[in-house]
């Protein structure tokens, strides 16, 4: 069952803020490293739902929690151990059964179910064959521990190898310990660079990966009212487009950089979303068309 945050439920939630309150503290999640880019967007788009519903909540003021990778990070969500924690995670109903609630939009808008991939260049001659999700199966896939990808590409009939340091994914791929680290359209601009530091490294080409991947924001459910204000902001951010103009800003680049329109898509199942209930105002990005649409 949904447990997504209402609009009636946030609305009650600041009915009594009194107009001297002290700005109230969020926690988002900080970056594993210094070269960590992935979570300057969501940053972002807190801050802008925070601004767009300061006539409910007040001030706001934006922290970071110390550098964790994704499992740990929601191991601290469930803890209750930052003020407000307001985490991106890629939709699982263990989350929920776990005892976190969701915001109801995907801050994401979609785009990253679309996945292209890094390889090593001797990896090219034989991944330039490849027409059907069935001819990757031979291929290890690399990706972070705690990760749905994971999940989902095993359920998919792949070979995975989980790893718990986001950065070591680079080196460990250009040292053979596995052959494919796939990341999303949106996110390949921001680790080229680190890409670029190992010369046998390149991004494949020809193919691009799709497996519908929702990204909501979640929260302890002591922070309920917290997570209300920012559900109510994103929606607001979405219906007067400044939300599609933040995500434009940071992910267009990197999008038009991996030319989806150019490459051959395969597309895999995620069963966790099959009874997965949307917004009617869900905006989703479809590349193949470089388009908003709104989810069907």
């Amino acid at each position: 069952m949904h447990r997504g945050i209402g609009w009636a439920v946030g609305l009650c939630a600041f009915c009594v803020m009194p107009l001297w309150a002290a700005p109230t503290i969020y926690t988002y999640r900080g970056a594993e490293s210094a070269s960590d880019s992935r979570n300057q967007y969501t940053a972002a788009l807190l801050r802008l739902a925070l601004e767009k519903t300061r006539d409910l909540g007040g001030e706001a003021e934006l922290q970071a929690s110390p550098p964790m990778n994704t499992t740990r990070a929601a191991q601290e969500l469930e803890k209750g151990t930052y003020p407000n924690f307001i985490l991106k995670l890629s939709y699982s109903p263990v989350h929920e059964e776990h005892g976190l609630i969701r915001g109801a939009y995907d801050i994401d808008l979609g785009v990253i179910g679309y996945r292209v991939c890094f390889t090593r260049q001797g990896r090219l001659p034989q991944l330039a064959g490849v027409a059907t999700p069935q001819q990757l199966s031979p291929y290890l896939f690399g990706v972070g521990t705690g990760w749905q990808d994971s999940q989902i590409l095993q359920h998919n009939g792949f070979k995975v190898l989980e790893v718990g340091s986001y950065k070591s994914l680079f080196p460990m791929l250009a040292r053979g310990r596995f052959d494919l680290f796939c990341r999303g359209i949106n996110e390949v601009a921001d680790e080229r660079a680190e890409a670029e530091r190992h010369p046998a490294l390149v991004l494949e080409p020809t193919l691009m990966l799709y497996y519908d991947l929702p990204r909501f924001f979640y929260a302890n459910a002591r922070d309920k009212a917290a997570l209300a204000r920012v559900d109510i902001g994103v929606r607001r951010a979405a219906a007067d487009g400044s939300l599609q103009a933040l995500w434009q800003q940071f992910y267009l680049p990197s999008i038009q950089l991996v030319q989806p329109q150019q490459r051959h898509v395969l597309r895999l199942d995620n069963p966790d979303v099959a009874g997965l209930g949307w917004d009617p105002q869900q905006w989703v990005y479809e590349p193949l068309s470089n388009s908003f649409q709104l989810r069907r």
